[in-house]
């Protein structure tokens, strides 16, 4: 019984090895989140990244940058009332990982980019998300918006 449990150990971790990865890494950001503006604070390396932020009305305001952390303010045309709002931060990790150059997922892909095997280097995503609380129009709670938390 207990080679049996060895050896299927054994052959689980192989498989997963053995997978292709398309799972993103936890993006280790941290909050700067004041008043009525949403945004994070991205480690050194990381690029287009684009925040998502919900509100209790169903409603989701997002914004982009190329270089450094997007931010989103929920006032003015903006407000989507006082409650729970869940946010969303994803960006291009400066980590690269080899992927099957197929096309299969919509990239426009040149010769150039292919390596002997048929494959390509990509960035890998990151990703994090949680939730704040907003009362009189103003962020007051951010205890959900630890850094490296993932949802």
């Amino acid at each position: 019984m207990r080679h049996f449990i060895r050896v299927a150990t054994v052959a689980a971790a192989g498989m997963a090895f053995a997978a292709p990865s398309f799972a993103q890494e936890v993006l280790s950001a941290r909050s700067a989140a004041s008043g009525t503006k949403v945004s994070f604070v991205l480690p050194a390396g990381y690029f287009n990244a684009t925040l998502s932020v919900a509100g209790p009305d169903g409603r989701v305001i997002s914004a982009s940058a190329k270089q450094g952390s997007p931010v989103v303010d929920i006032s003015g045309k903006n407000a989507m009332g006082d409650g729970v709002y869940t946010y969303q931060i994803t960006a291009a990790s400066p980590r690269k990982k080899m992927i099957k150059a197929d096309g299969a997922d919509g990239r426009e892909i040149s010769a150039a980019q292919v390596n002997m095997r048929g494959e390509m280097s990509v960035n890998v995503g990151a990703v994090l998300s949680g939730s704040f609380l907003v009362q009189g129009g103003r962020i007051v709670d951010t205890s959900n918006m630890k850094e490296g938390t993932a949802r």
